[in-house]
C-alpha cells in the first residue's frame, strides 16, 4: 500500500495519522501532562526557565502550582493542536508557525530553544503515550518541519531587524 509523502513537508499520510492519534491521547490529559512537561523542560534546560521572569525566585513546587504555568501550558496545547489540525493545509500551518515564531522572537527566544523543547517533547510523548517507533518517527518528522519553518522565519526576522 502506497503512503506518499506531502510534496512540501515530506510527511506521509500515515505519519500525520500517527501524530493526530497520539496527540489526541496526550492532549486529552494535558492539564496533568502539560505541567509535567514544562517542569521537565525547565529542569533539563534551565536556560529556558530564564525566559519566564514570572517564575524568578520560585522553586519547582511553586512553579508547578502557578496559574501562569497552567495558562502557558494551555497556550502551548492550543498551538500544537492548531499545528496538528493543519498538517494537510501547509499554507495555513506555515502562517500559524510564523505567528508563533514572531511572538517568541520578540522575547528573544532562539531556534535552539525550540529544538531543545522539541527534543524533550518527543521523549515525553514516547514516555507518556508509550507510542511505537512509527509514531515516534512521525513526531520527529513533524517537529523537524516545524523547526525548519521556525528557523527560516527567524532568519528572515533577523534580516529585517538588521535592515538588510
Amino acid at each position: 500500500m502506497s503512503d506518499p509523502a506531502d510534496h512540501v513537508t515530506g510527511i506521509t499520510r500515515r505519519q500525520k495519522e500517527a501524530v493526530r492519534e497520539s496527540w489526541g491521547k496526550l492532549s486529552s490529559e494535558w492539564k496533568k501532562h502539560g505541567v509535567e512537561f514544562f517542569i521537565r523542560l525547565f529542569k533539563t534546560y534551565p536556560s529556558i526557565l530564564a525566559y519566564f521572569k514570572t517564575f524568578d525566585g520560585m522553586d519547582f513546587d511553586a512553579i508547578r502550582s502557578s496559574p501562569k504555568l497552567r495558562a502557558h501550558m494551555l497556550n502551548f496545547k492550543h498551538g500544537i493542536t492548531s499545528f496538528v489540525d493543519n498538517l494537510d493545509d501547509v499554507e495555513c500551518l506555515t502562517v500559524l508557525i510564523h505567528k508563533m515564531t514572531e511572538n517568541h522572537f520578540r522575547r528573544q527566544i532562539a531556534v535552539n530553544e525550540f529544538q531543545d523543547a522539541f527534543t524533550l517533547f518527543t521523549t515525553f510523548i514516547q514516555e507518556v503515550t508509550q507510542c511505537d517507533d512509527i509514531t515516534l518517527g512521525a513526531w520527529t518528522a513533524t517537529l523537524t518541519v516545524i523547526s525548519t519553518v521556525i528557523r527560516d522565519h527567524m532568519t528572515l526576522l533577523h534580516t529585517r531587524e538588521d535592515g538588510v
